[in-house]
């Protein structure tokens, strides 16, 4: 699937998102099974997915706009 249309971007924008949320319920699974309070079980789990989405989004963003046809110099 191409990531240069609008159905590929859609779709990798739902996968990105979707694993920084599973990444975010397991640091707080992680924060509540260490005994950590309410509050830092939601903070962390915040603060994981904030975390994890820019950077997700960031790495799709980089490899859309990598040359395409593998050709150096042109």
């Amino acid at each position: 699937m191409s990531i240069n249309t609008a159905t590929g971007r859609g779709v990798w924008l739902a996968i990105v998102l979707l694993a920084s949320a599973c990444l975010a319920i397991g640091a707080g699974f992680v924060l509540s099974v260490v005994g950590a309070e309410a509050k830092l079980v939601l903070g962390g789990a915040g603060a994981t997915f904030i975390g994890t989405a820019p950077v997700g989004l960031a790495a799709c963003r980089f490899v859309a706009e990598s040359p395409q046809g593998g050709r150096s110099g042109e």
